[in-house]
């Protein structure tokens, strides 16, 4: 199972393919198809009973790549377009990606899950040139590398939920070198007594703020906001630059920029539940832009304590937004209140807040897709609180936010 995907709401738990050594032919399955993991250790199937957790590694795509060296019998050498794949490296275990056709920024799609045994593990990706699309070869050679330790997915702003359910808080100095420890952060606790482990994730981020704020004068926040795909707790989803063996950029084939290449990394904490609460579309939004008959729509989704804002989407009554929030649950029974705002971006004047959407569940609620579909958006009232009056556009058409929700308990993952 040590290949396995981390659970999810109606998918198939396909088992992955261990052999010794490391196979020299990536596995050429269609785009989006879960990586087979190849063990370089001890080409066991057994899952790794120390494991803290396990790790989620979707390499979406690269962007600007450089060109490279092609060869042919007479004509010598010459500069062309890659013909690129991904070798993600942890724990000894290797995987590869299909080989995708010359690209300047190819599309991969795919996703491997692994245990990580402890937050000080280094993730490794390697982007390959090869000659020839069915198979690897000795002569492939390497594009560029990132590194990235487990612990960058785990801990967000130093502020981490562990296995033995306590929040604690590290902090890193900014522009601090390799191999720089983090500072466990000490605070009060609810009983007012001094701790490095707390109950709640805003007692550990004010011991955060206690730290941070004397040395780099940085405030942890419970708050989320990007244009990634995903973004909240134990995710990151980002462009992340390449570099060659010697640590130096690799610039790209639009010169002084760098080859970058784009990741999603998510985390299962062992002993930790997730809900994920996608914001799909708005509908039938009234015209709130003078002249222009369109409205600039973003959303701030607000549940268990967090603030999430969504990316912007301009000029459209019916937005879509494709963004997904993730928070850790402590209990799936607890009930929990879900208010999604929408608000009309201005660049001059103060933002409009044009109405909200609200819901009331619980986390086992969300299994087999019970919750999905869409909600009627309500008018605001002076003071800001949920009104009665629905929110309609100027042919009477209510407005609706369309939403959909995915939970994962730790007890179908183990």
């Amino acid at each position: 199972e040590g290949g396995d995907i981390a659970p999810d709401r109606g998918a198939t738990r396909p088992t992955a393919t261990f052999e010794q050594g490391l196979d020299p032919t990536p596995p050429m399955g269609k785009r989006g198809s879960v990586l087979s993991m190849i063990s370089g250790a001890t080409g066991s199937t057994a899952r790794n009973v120390n494991a803290i957790g396990r790790m989620e590694i979707t390499i979406l795509q690269a962007h600007n790549l450089p060109q490279v060296i092609w060869s042919s019998g007479k004509d010598g050498e010459f500069l062309g377009l890659p013909q690129a794949y991904c070798v993600f490296t942890l724990n000894k275990l290797t995987a590869q990606t299909v080989i995708n056709k010359r690209d300047w920024s190819p599309q991969w799609n795919h996703t491997v899950s692994i245990d990580v045994r402890d937050v000080w593990q280094v993730c490794s990706l390697r982007v390959m040139h090869s000659k020839t699309l069915s198979r690897t070869h000795k002569d492939d050679f390497t594009i560029g590398n990132v590194s990235l330790p487990a612990g960058q997915v785990i801990n967000w702003r130093g502020v981490s939920l562990g296995a033995d359910g306590f929040w604690r808080a590290f902090h890193r100095p900014h522009n601090a070198g390799a191999g720089t420890i983090y500072t466990v952060c000490k605070g009060k606790d609810k009983n007012g007594l001094e701790s490095d482990k707390f109950e709640t994730a805003e007692e550990a981020a004010s011991a955060y703020d206690d730290v941070a704020s004397k040395r780099d004068r940085e405030m942890a926040s419970l708050n989320f906001s990007g244009d990634g795909d995903f973004i909240g707790q134990h995710v990151k989803e980002e462009r992340f630059p390449l570099a060659g063996e010697d640590g130096v950029r690799v610039d790209g084939v639009q010169a002084g920029v760098a080859a970058m290449i784009r990741l999603r990394l998510k985390f299962f904490m062992k002993g930790v539940s997730y809900l994920e609460v996608t914001l799909e579309r708005a509908a039938s939004l009234p015209k709130m832009d003078a002249g222009l008959g369109s409205c600039d729509a973003y959303c701030i989704a607000i549940i268990g304590g967090y603030n999430f804002k969504s990316r912007l989407v301009r000029n459209s009554l019916d937005p879509r937004f494709k963004q997904t929030f993730r928070i850790n649950v402590r209990d799936e029974s607890e009930v929990m209140n879900l208010k999604v705002q929408i608000w009309d971006w201005d660049r001059f004047d103060d933002d409009d807040h044009m109405g909200d959407a609200v819901l009331r569940f619980s986390p086992r609620d969300c299994e087999n897709g019970a919750l999905d579909g869409a909600y009627p958006v309500m008018k605001p009232q002076p003071d800001g609180q949920v009104g009665d009056a629905p929110l309609k556009n100027s042919k009477g058409t209510a407005s609706q936010l369309h939403l959909k929700f995915a939970y994962f308990p730790w007890s179908k993952q183990e």
